[in-house]
């Protein structure tokens, strides 16, 4: 599960870095990268299912930022709170950033930076983020 989950995140890596330098975007991805990014989805949504937490984290950023899929909010906040229970503090924070900005749920936010600082106390994004919304 660990290199099925290492593969991916190799490959969504060198995909992003084309995006980031202007190779390629993610509504007009060339085929053979579309189908690279497809694989990795798959290899995520298998390895997540199967409890990893690292999978569950990166897939949740997956869509909610709709890379190479369908952006869907309702699928990022179920992987993330999957990822934040098995102890990602920076999947609570991004919970929390999600749910703050794109659904207006203060209560719902304020319990993920909560989770996010109980998970890691160092968290200072988790600490500043708590401290605005209060």
């Amino acid at each position: 599960m660990e290199g099925l989950w290492e593969l991916a995140v190799r490959t969504i890596l060198r995909i992003e870095g084309m995006v980031a330098g202007g190779e390629a975007s993610w509504a007009s991805m060339p085929a053979a990268e579309q189908e690279e990014m497809e694989q990795a989805v798959a290899m995520l949504t298998e390895a997540a299912a199967q409890g990893h937490g690292g999978a569950q984290y990166n897939l949740g950023l997956i869509y909610a930022e709709g890379q190479g899929v369908p952006r869907n909010l309702d699928r990022a906040i179920e992987l993330y709170t999957q990822a934040g229970q098995q102890g990602y503090a920076d999947a609570y924070l991004n919970l929390g950033i999600l749910l703050q900005n794109e659904r207006e749920d203060v209560d719902g936010a304020e319990k993920a930076y909560r989770a996010a600082v109980e998970a890691d106390p160092g968290d200072a994004k988790a600490h500043f983020n708590l401290g605005l919304l209060l």
